[in-house]
């Protein structure tokens, strides 16, 4: 760990605001400023995390990095110095860690992003160890993603690193990569990430999203000490990296109708409100950001507001304890996506431009659940076990796929078991009787259901500001209407964990009836 958490304060200097901690518990009542530019979302994210307690929680706080934000390269380096004088081990030895892909920076006489980063810490003197990972790993930087295969190769090259700090420069992909390494080595050294784009929760989140023969898994992970978010280097993302980031964040508007409901039917192990209230600050902003990332490069304001949404997003799941208040069942469709793309080796589409498909899918699943003023007459599945199964062998004998029988071996044994864990739980919820109890607490579902989620048009509404994809045919590369159809109706038995179109399967419907098509 970085440090023992006993007092978290708050300290605002120029172009940045962060946390710091010292001895004894005393979060100041006001908060001062000193000097411009300050990212005021960033402000927003502390005011409210103050607010909840979670910086008075040692058990929690110890899951909320730092946040630096900085308009230039330069600036992010007297952050970085900071911090590295401030971590209290032995060696303050830095190793980066890049994925070789080129990133451009718009500051003048940059070269691109990682020169810059890396030509400006050797000039203060900070002399980092470079790791080029996926030269490291003997692959091209475009074949570098969260696979269980090249977290257990990084394990060996981490291990051989020097004692200090550890910090990824780039994606979310590396990021989850070293990230889950460390966890798995045991190295309690300090790690910062420092996005490249803004694109996914990770660079803030104590979990990691592995692929497992094409199944992918979100795990504990290790906690990140600090986050910089650098603006000269954000803005000049490509923008369809910047979009599926929006993309990501439009689960906020649906995943927590997944919670609830699993609440409800009794099959999930928790429910609480907490990452909701987190989030709710970022609300207004989050749309009004929208029609910012149909503009090149992105608006100020945009990389403010994102940077710090993308931030308390995974601040909010990791002091949750886990996933489920932003990754629902718009997340399992991409997660259905992705096992047809990795298991017949074709080219990922981005995560978020996924997630945002599927957030229109899950909201016309909630508004059908909204206007659904009884569910007395519904086709109630009864043995989930044996009918759940057919299906999804059903299904995956069906997958649009190339003949790989070895790699979808490995992947079907992955989701029954899966699948079996949830299918128990929903059988022990009918032997109490609970579709009884269920459809009698209806109209109160209802009401709660439609104050924790968006409607479809609102989403569809964003997604066009944003220029996000509205059919599968539009996202990059294309996905065909057959792979979609799969990955809506193979949902149900892509994780544990219970999702709405479980619930519609359980209800005897095909969740395929919700895929959204533009008017």
């Amino acid at each position: 760990m970085l440090i023992a958490v006993f007092e978290i304060c708050m300290e605002f200097v120029p172009g940045c605001c962060y946390i710091y901690y010292k001895n004894v518990l005393q979060i100041p009542d006001k908060i001062a400023y000193d000097g411009d530019p300050v990212n005021p979302w960033m402000t927003q994210l502390q005011e409210k995390l103050v607010a909840e307690g979670i910086l008075s929680d040692p058990s929690k706080a110890l899951f909320v990095p730092q946040q630096h934000y900085a308009d230039t390269v330069d600036e992010f380096i007297g952050q970085l110095k900071g911090f590295v004088g401030s971590a209290r081990q032995d060696s303050k030895d830095l190793t980066v860690f890049v994925d070789g892909m080129p990133k451009e920076c718009s500051e003048k006489g940059a070269p691109d992003a990682d020169r810059a980063v890396r030509g400006a810490l050797n000039n203060a003197g900070l002399s980092p160890d470079w790791v080029i990972l996926s030269e490291r790993l003997g692959i091209p930087p475009a074949d570098l993603h969260a696979s269980h295969h090249l977290v257990e190769n990084t394990r060996d090259i981490v291990r051989a690193c020097r004692p200090g700090i550890f910090v990824v420069l780039g994606s979310g992909s590396i990021t989850d990569v070293v990230k889950q390494a460390l966890f798995l080595e045991g190295i309690g050294s300090p790690f910062i990430s420092i996005p490249t784009a803004l694109t996914v929760t990770a660079f803030t989140s104590a979990f990691s999203v592995i692929d497992f023969f094409g199944a992918k898994r979100t795990g504990l992970s290790r906690e990140i000490a600090a986050t910089f978010w650098i603006r000269s280097i954000l803005e000049c993302a490509p923008p369809r990296m910047s979009r599926a980031g929006y993309g990501d964040l439009l689960a906020r508007f649906v995943a927590y109708g997944d919670w609830y409901l699993g609440k409800c039917l009794g099959v999930m192990d928790r429910y609480d409100e907490t990452a909701f209230r987190l989030m709710e600050p970022f609300v207004e902003g989050i749309k009004k950001s929208a029609d910012g990332f149909a503009r090149s490069p992105l608006p100020e304001e945009t990389i403010r507001c994102i940077s710090a949404s993308l931030a308390m997003a995974g601040i909010a799941m990791s002091v949750s304890g886990e996933t489920t208040p932003l990754s629902g069942f718009e997340h399992v469709i991409s997660h259905g996506l992705d096992f047809l793309r990795l298991t017949s080796g074709r080219e990922l589409v981005f995560h978020g431009e996924q997630v945002a498909l599927g957030c229109l899918t899950s909201a016309r699943a909630l508004d059908w659940l909204l206007e659904n003023n009884s569910i007395d007459e519904l086709r109630w599945l009864q043995d989930p076990d044996n009918e759940g199964l057919a299906i999804l062998n059903d299904l995956i004998d069906r997958a649009p796929l190339p003949p790989a029988p070895d790699r979808i071996e490995k992947a079907r044994q992955e989701f029954i078991r899966e699948y079996m864990k949830k299918s128990g739980r929903w059988k022990g919820e009918l032997a109490l009787g609970r579709i009884g109890a269920f459809t009698k607490e209806w109209p109160e579902i209802q009401r709660n259901l439609a104050r924790l989620t968006q409607r479809t048009t609102e989403i569809a509404s964003l997604m066009r500001l944003a220029g996000l994809p509205l059919t599968p045919a539009a996202t990059t590369p294309p996905t065909s209407d057959d792979e979609y159809g799969w990955a809506v109706r193979f949902s149900p038995f892509v994780r544990s964990r219970m999702n709405i179109s479980d619930l519609i399967f359980w209800m005897g419907e095909d969740v395929a009836r919700f895929i959204y098509k533009p008017d």
